[in-house]
């Protein structure tokens, strides 16, 4: 019997979640979204979204140039993946710039692990930014 409870509950738990998790989630036309940078976006209405679990280089306040030009390579490509498409966000919470973090999903994928997969972005890790740069600037800042 408690078994059965149990799985009940367990059954009860999983539909409330993915019921949450299908309520931060919409379908916008890519070409309605305004790309900031390799891994940031804002959204008509001005809310900014980061892609979870990404870092792309830095296209503002670079620490070297070959930072900025591939900052600037990761910004386009997010823009030409985005543009014309119709775009569907998964939100995931926040992070402590207060942006919104979310996956982006198009007919070609995941737009995130699409960065990655192509070298225009490094996976997100906390705290490692000297590394995140000396990737990006060989070394050299």
């Amino acid at each position: 019997m408690f078994v059965l409870s149990f799985s009940r509950r367990a059954a009860i738990a999983l539909v409330l979640a993915l019921s949450m998790t299908s309520a931060h989630a919409e379908t916008i036309d890519g070409s309605r979204i305004v790309i900031i940078d390799g891994d940031t976006v804002a959204l008509p209405g001005g809310e900014r979204i980061r892609l979870l679990d990404i870092d792309a280089p830095e296209s503002f306040r670079s620490a070297c140039e070959a930072e900025l030009v591939a900052g600037l390579k990761a910004k386009e490509r997010l823009a030409g993946l985005l543009r014309g498409q119709d775009v569907t966000i998964e939100r995931g919470g926040r992070d402590v710039y207060r942006r919104t973090l979310a996956r982006f999903f198009t007919e070609d994928g995941d737009v995130g692990e699409i960065l990655l997969r192509e070298g225009l972005a490094l996976r997100y890790v906390p705290g490692r930014k000297a590394e995140r740069t000396a990737h990006w600037c060989g070394g050299r800042q």
